[in-house]
Order: structure tokens, then sequence, then C-alpha cells
């Protein structure tokens, strides 16, 4: 399940670069589910791609949400764990909400630091979220569109 990130551009669906704020909540746990505020790196129709900081405590690789350290990594990359997604989608005043399946990772170092990237594909997501999805990657994608093409005629 392990990707290196030249893998990446591999994918059958192109992404777009966007940040988009996160909510994630681990599925399948005992207790109640951890969650983690982050920010989507990039999006496609059927998935998202996240990337979080970690780091080396006590030979743990850790996850820091607010004050508190989360083993966030022995649960994600044991299998294609769930995960509970909830976006807000810029200029909506709502958030849409999934449920998303872990379909690739990658871990590794930069400098004093860890990062943990991970391809999350929707699975699950109410028919209203869903179209509000759908518009917003497809309005963005055409305005991405728009702006390469006005960049190559420089």
């Amino acid at each position: 399940m392990k990707r290196r990130r030249r893998d990446i551009e591999r994918r059958e669906f192109k992404r777009l670069e966007i940040s988009i704020p996160l909510c994630l909540k681990l599925l399948g746990i005992s207790g109640s589910p951890a969650s983690i505020n982050t920010e989507i790196m990039n999006i496609s129709p059927e998935g998202i791609m996240i990337e979080l900081n970690v780091t080396l405590k006590d030979g743990s690789l850790l996850v820091q949400e607010g004050e508190e350290c989360i083993k966030l990594i022995p649960y994600l990359v044991l299998s294609k764990k769930l995960v509970e997604l909830e976006m807000t989608i810029p200029q909506k005043v709502e958030k849409i909400k999934a449920t998303g399946r872990l379909i690739w990772y990658d871990l590794g170092s930069m400098e004093s630091s860890y990062y943990f990237q991970a391809g999350i594909v929707l699975e699950e997501m109410e028919h209203q979220d869903r179209k509000v999805w759908k518009e917003f990657v497809e309005k963005n994608s055409s305005t991405s569109a728009v702006v390469r093409a006005s960049n190559m005629k420089k």
C-alpha cells in the first residue's frame, strides 16, 4: 500500500492543487474516535490527498493535535482503514461529510521532521454533499484550466 512520491503522478485521475480545511476522524477503533484538524493538499472528484506533520517520540511516530499527541500512524498503515471526513468548502457556509478509505500512504522525513501523506478515496457521501463536492471540483478545475492557459500565452 505504501507509494513513493514519484508514483503519485501515475494516478488515474488528475488532481487539483487546493487547500481545504479538514477534520479527520478515525473509524473502527475502540473508544471515541480521535479527530485531527488538518488541510487537504489536493482533490479530485473521487478523492483527496492529505499531509500530516509527525514527530518521533519514544520510538513512536505521533501526530500533534492541539496539546495532544495521537498515535495515528500505526492505525492508518495496517490496512485500508476507514476515516470520517468533514470538509469546509471555501465560500460555502456548510461543511460536507464523507466516509473515506485510505488507499495509499507515504511516510518520510524532511530535515528534522517527518511527514505522512495519504490518498483517500471518497466512498460514502450524502447525495447533496456529493453534488456540492462535484460542483466545487468542476468549478475549480475549469478555473485552473483558464489560469494555466493564460499563463501559457505569456
